[in-house]
Order: structure tokens, then sequence, then C-alpha cells
């Protein structure tokens, strides 16, 4: 037996070299509060994967340790490897007067520049930092979290992921969340001054903490991890998406794995058709990681069925779309969530109940064979499901009571990367064009919406006279139309898409709390009522022959694969003429939906 013991708080211990070479049966982790383990007392320790199994092989691990329920490291003495019939093989003395680490708040960010503000700013471990109500107006240009070792912020720094885990994308409007982030590599909290909010072009400081010289706050323990158990059976997805489960006292345990890339889900479920696979109706589970913490989120998939074409581009609104069940009046069935990401594989494991009793959810039928739907796509930044980018082909059929039969072959074995695609350049419209037509297309995936705006997408968004998502230039003073034609039967939510100019580079007016409504400007579209008022005939563009995003080297190219289908009625007129109180940068966006529009610059004359 070998290993270094380090507290991590008041109930977790991390250690690190950890060895033992299984040769000794029923051996555990055990604790107590006696003079020394060899008189057999105390209580079990479960082992890093909480389970008061005896331990195995172990050869030079680092893990961590959880004391059972009741137990602290200030009522023990000792830690020790212990086995029923051998006794004591290696033990741990926990020392009088241990210090236990603890999280340190550091106090809020400095506000000078770009609106920014948060609440005390909490350093949870040796790399994490919890900031809270966190408020960032999100116009700097080439603005990232900043660390560095100089006595006051500066250029002599060096980048840390967002909350988003990204070291590529600028910082994004921040209005009051709470976030954590990490520092990157082997960096931790000892080893730097201070955090920024940093504009690396203009060498600009927008607001920092210090980090004290006396701290004693918890070891990052975040990426010890153990892959979930294997259940009994497993089938192949697809060659990157592979399910398995298992049945036990009334529940069915599942686990995903995939190779997804970071920031999308996996998302598997009941077939909203009892036929075939059909995504209308589905009861579903999303899973994905939120920086570093397994989600598995209950969802349905429900519109009207008359609409049934339209759920691929259907966001969650109001109480019909792609929603979680909690938030059209169902609850979250889910339980035991736990995941890990090793070697590029995302493995999720969840539970639910056979029965629920939830209307939102589907009862399993062990003995039957049942459809299932299945899909991959983005998280947008609001942590809901955004449009798939991989789905199930044909019909797909699973027995949960079948016999174990384990189906998969090993998904960690690599397959190489795809090649990355090249995004088009972004569509500009510039100030000699007065008059705007403004219909649905789709969103051009990586190379198009994603590419342009840096978030993901919803597989549909604004076209303006003919280009997807186009920044346009206007001039104060100066009158402008746009002639929308986004649909205007508000019973038809996947085909509703009213048109109205903000500074909320989000959109879906509707969608925001009566709080989050007076937070953000509306310069035009909607009324004093907060209705919409340029909701016109629906225009889609259109390919018959599916997505050709990946394949069309050019926006020329994309824009000849698609149609134009407009329905009968009148389109809406929108007039408006930014003034003195118009801001150099607001958005056009969708009042029903988010992400679906982009900027609009404002100038002088």
């Amino acid at each position: 037996v070998a290993g270094t013991v380090y507290a991590v708080d008041a109930d977790r211990v991390q250690i690190v070299g950890f060895s033992f070479d299984g040769s000794v049966s029923d051996v555990q982790f055990r604790t107590g509060s006696t003079d020394s383990p060899d008189g057999g007392a105390g209580v079990v320790v479960p082992d890093e994967q909480g389970r008061a199994t005896p331990l195995g092989v172990y050869d030079n691990r680092r893990i961590v340790l959880t004391l059972p329920a009741g137990t602290t490291l200030d009522s023990v003495t000792w830690i020790a490897v212990w086995g029923q019939n051998t006794g004591n093989i290696g033990h741990v003395a926990i020392p009088d007067g241990l210090v236990i680490p603890r999280p340190r708040n550091i106090g809020e960010f400095s506000r000078r520049q770009h609106q920014v503000r948060s609440g005390n700013v909490n350093i949870t471990d040796a790399k994490t930092f919890h900031i809270p109500n966190l408020h960032y107006d999100g116009f700097g240009p080439d603005a990232f979290f900043w660390a560095g070792t100089t006595d006051r912020p500066s250029s002599r720094g060096f980048k840390v992921p967002d909350h988003r885990g990204s070291f590529d994308r600028r910082l994004p409007r921040y209005t009051g969340q709470t976030i954590d982030i990490t520092l990157p590599g082997d960096v931790t909290v000892y080893d730097i001054k201070w955090l920024s909010m940093w504009c690396i072009r203009f060498t600009a400081n927008f607001g920092e903490v210090f980090i004290p010289t006396d701290l004693n706050v918890p070891p990052y323990v975040g990426d010890i991890t153990s892959p979930p158990q294997e259940l009994g059976n497993c089938e192949e997805l697809n060659d990157d998406f592979q399910v398995s489960w298992e049945l036990q006292a009334g529940n069915l345990n599942l686990q995903l794995a995939g190779r997804v890339a970071d920031g999308d889900y996996m998302a598997f479920g009941i077939s909203g058709c009892a036929d075939r696979t059909c995504m209308v109706g589905s009861d579903v589970t999303v899973a994905w990681f939120d920086i570093d913490t397994p989600k598995a989120v209950d969802y349905t998939l429900e519109i009207d069925q008359t609409l049934s074409s339209s759920i691929s581009c259907l966001q969650c609104s109001g109480t019909s779309g792609v929603c979680p069940d909690d938030r059209v009046g169902g609850t979250d069935d889910n339980f035991d969530v736990i995941g890990t990401r090793i070697n590029g594989i995302t493995r999720i494991k969840y539970s639910r109940p056979i029965n629920t009793g939830d209307t939102a959810d589907k009862v399993i039928d062990s003995a039957q064979n049942m459809y299932i739907s299945w899909a991959i796509g983005p998280i947008n930044p609001s942590g809901v499901a955004a449009k798939h980018h991989t789905r199930a082909q044909g019909s797909v059929q699973l027995q949960f009571g079948r016999s174990p039969s384990y189906m998969c072959s090993m998904i960690d074995r690599g397959r190489g990367t795809p090649a990355p695609v090249t995004p088009w350049p972004a569509n500009v419209i510039n100030a000699d064009v007065t008059t705007f037509t403004v219909r649905i297309g789709p969103s051009g995936l990586a190379r198009g919406y994603e590419a342009i705006t840096g978030q993901p997408g919803w597989g549909i968004a604004y076209w303006i006279n003919d280009l997807l998502i186009p920044e346009l230039i206007l001039t104060r003073g100066q009158n402008y139309t746009f002639i929308v034609e986004g649909g205007d039967d508000p019973s038809q939510p996947a085909r509703y898409h009213p048109f109205y100019i903000t500074d909320d580079p989000l959109g879906g007016f509707v969608q925001k709390t009566p709080a989050e409504k007076q937070q953000v400007g509306v310069f035009a579209g909607v009324d004093d009522d907060g209705l919409p008022t340029a909701a016109g005939r629906y225009c889609e563009y259109t390919s018959p022959d599916g997505d050709t995003s990946e394949i069309s080297e050019t926006f020329a190219d994309y824009f000849s694969t698609l149609n134009l289908t407009c329905e009968s009625g009148q389109s809406a007129r929108l007039s408006w003429t930014p003034d003195h109180n118009t801001p150099d940068l607001v958005y056009y966006q969708c009042y029903t939906h988010q992400y679906l529009g982009w900027k609009i610059n404002v100038a002088d004359a």
C-alpha cells in the first residue's frame, strides 16, 4: 500500500499515487476516532465510486474519497486500508489541529469599463472561481478572462477559459448570470495575483479581483473521474454514439456514450410514434456537460400534430416546442446523474422510473420492442437544446427488458477528426439601402450562423434581401422600411417570427421575465403593451434535398440550392428612423424565439 493523503474539505480526502496490489481479499477503506485502526473499530469509507465493495488493484492512482454521512475529518483520527481478516494494512493519522481547506471570498470585480460588476467572487478550489451575478455589456472587441503574475492587470498575462470552456470566443454579454471558470493547464490560484476581464486588442482592463497570499482552499479534484460502470445491454446508434441500459427495481438505468464536441448534447428516449421513430411527441433525455457538471434533463418534444414537419426548427416557447418537462407543466424525473469525459468520449449515466406518472413521459414497456428517438446537437448559451445536427436515420427499436446483450464495440478507439469546414464571409448591407425584405431560411450551420455569431443556431435564421443574417449599416435620421414575412399566425409557433429591433443580442422578447424585459431596450416592432407589431405572411427558403451547407464552398453555391415558398397573405411593414437615442449597436431579432437575428450598426450622417 502506498499513497499520500490530502484534505479536500470537511468530508473528503484526496489520495495521490495510491497503489494496492489487490493480493488481499475483503479489503476496504475505513476510518475511526480510536487511537489506531488495529482494533477493528470505525466505519467503512466508500471507494472513489461510492461503493462499499472490496478494493481491487490500484497502480499509482489519484482518487477522492467521501467520508460517510455525519463523519468529518475533524471527528476522526485515522484513515486506513483495512481487511476483515488481515486487519490494518496501512493507515494515515489525522493530525491534531488540522486546518481544513475552505473556499475563500475575495470580493467583487472592480467596476472599470463596459458595465462590469459582480457579486462576491469565491475561490472554490485551487483552480476554480465562482462568480455570481456577473454583468458585462459584451461590447469589448477582443475581451477574455485574463490572469497574471504582475502586481496589477497588464498585457503580460494569459487567457483563462470562459464559462463555456472556450479560449477562442470573446466574452459574451453577461446579464446577471452566475458562472464558474477554471484556470487552464497546471495553473492554480497560488500561481497568480489577479483575475481580470481584459481586452487584448486595446490592452484595457474592464475589471479585476486580486488573489490573497494567505489562501488555504481545497485542491482541484474536478479532473478526477471514474467512468460510470458498464451496464448489461448496449447498442450502437451510430459510429460515435452508444446507449447501454439495465432494468433495476422499477427503474431504467441508462448510459449515453458519444464522441461529441464540447457544448454538444446527446439526446435519447422514446419515440413519439408507436409504430416508427418520429421526433414529434418524443420523451427524451438531453445529456451534456455544463462546464464540468454532467446534466441529464427530461425533455418533451410536443407541438400540434399539424406542425409535425416543423419540429426540427421549433425551439421551446410558451408550452410547446423542444422543452424541458418542468417548463411545460411536467417534472424532471431523471436522477443519479454522473458522467465523465475521457479521451474525447463523453459518458453520462442516469436513471428514470419505468412509469414516472408524469403525463409528459412515456411508460417503458420492458416486454415489448419500443421505437426510440435520438439526436446530437448544440446546447445554446441559455442551457437549452438547440437544433440537432445528427439524428436517427429510419426507425430504430429496442427491447429494454431483453436478456443482457452487449452489442457495442469500443467507442474509445479513435476514428480520426473530420476536416473542419471553412466559414462563409459574413454578409453586409451598406447604408445606401433603405428597404429590407425579412424572411426565414436555414441557418447554414457551421459555415453560416454559427461562424458569424459564435453561437449555436436553431437551424433557421432571418434572411434579409436574400442574404443570411447580414450585418446592416444604418444612418441616424434616415428612415428605413422593413418588409417582414416571418409568419403572422401565433397558433403555429414554428412559423411565427415577428420582427423587432433591440439592444438584446439574444432576442426572444416574449420568453423573458418582466424583470428581464426591463433590462433590454426595444426601439421598434413592439408596442406599449409588449405585443409585436411586425408579423406578416410566412416566406421561407428551403432546400429540397436537405441541408447542403457542409458541401457548399461558397454562400452563392448554397443559395443556389434553395427554393423560396411564400404563403398567401399580406407582408408586414415596419418603418423606423434611428435617432440620437439609438445606440451604435443594436440587433434585429425574433419576438418569439432566440438566436435568429444579428447586428445593426448605427452611425451619424
